[in-house]
């Protein structure tokens, strides 16, 4: 009984002295509001995550900055960039023993192209299906008390993204509209220089990133609303990070987005008064 206790308790104390390095944070997407030919779109967002333990030291801040050009009446181009820094340390775990604090740099752009269209039965409802490629780079700083003194560790690699992502656009008026996306992302992790022993990398879930890629389902909702006659509009969007992996690795699971967009050409042109005779 007294070794079954000893051995629980050493579990426990392992498992309290862990906390986790994220590799993943889901992004804003992209879910541009074009109809036509030549309409343009820009938007700036800002991105954060839903965190059950927050404290001075956890974030998770980001820019997310999208373009999209409709070069034909059916078809998109779409630029985008994003950039996200964050931190978490022993808050942003049940347990307390472990002593690092994490801060991330994690920076990707995005190209992609795609299809849209009006559907036949309803004009106000719109499908849009985009694909495309993200290259970009994370960095893990670790920061840490080893016998008393501050200590550092880190992780760095190099991020290759593959999705594709279908979205149904619904817009009942000029200054309205909603969209449901579904997002399929694979991820792909190579070039990584860290100075993690390979104990500390299979304790953290990290020694297995260059072995296959990982796979996420990231369905989001997004708001925009703003005045028919105002360029300026407002974009809210919620996305979830649902990893497809049997493979876990550590991650955040969620995105909140708020932004401004911007689409100059998007106002109907006034049509012009009857000539004299």
């Amino acid at each position: 009984m007294k070794k079954i206790c000893a051995i629980m308790c050493l579990v426990f104390y392992l498992s309290s002295c862990y906390t986790p390095r994220y590799v993943y944070s889901p992004v804003t997407q992209n879910i541009p509001s074009i109809e036509k030919k030549n309409d343009i779109e820009f938007a700036a967002n800002y991105g954060t995550s839903i965190d059950l333990f927050r404290s001075k030291h956890n974030y998770n801040n980001g820019l997310d900055l999208h373009t999209a050009w409709a070069f034909n009446k059916h078809f998109a181009a779409m630029l985008n960039e994003n950039i996200r820094w964050e931190s978490n340390g022993t808050n942003d775990t049940y347990f307390a023993g472990d002593s690092s604090q994490l801060s991330y740099k994690r920076n990707f752009t995005e190209v992609a192209a795609g299809y849209f269209t009006s559907m036949k039965d309803n004009i106000k409802m719109l499908f849009q299906v985009f694909s495309g490629v993200a290259f970009g780079r994370s960095t893990i700083a670790d920061q840490f008390f080893s016998s008393g003194s501050l200590d550092m560790k880190y992780h760095q690699s190099r991020v290759t993204k593959l999705f594709i992502q279908p979205a149904f656009v619904y817009k009942p008026t000029a200054g309205f509209s909603t969209a449901l996306s579904m997002r399929f992302t694979k991820v792909a992790f190579s070039k990584i220089n860290t100075n993690y022993t390979d104990i500390e990398l299979n304790n953290y879930l990290l020694d297995s990133l260059t072995f296959s890629p990982v796979y996420w389902w990231e369905p989001a909702v997004t708001y925009t609303f703003g005045f028919k006659k105002f360029p300026l509009k407002f974009r809210l969007q919620g996305t979830i990070s649902v990893l497809l992996n049997h493979r876990f690795v550590e991650h955040r699971t969620s995105n909140i987005g708020i932004g401004i967009v911007y689409n100059p050409l998007g106002r109907k042109p006034k049509m012009a008064a009857p000539a004299e005779n």
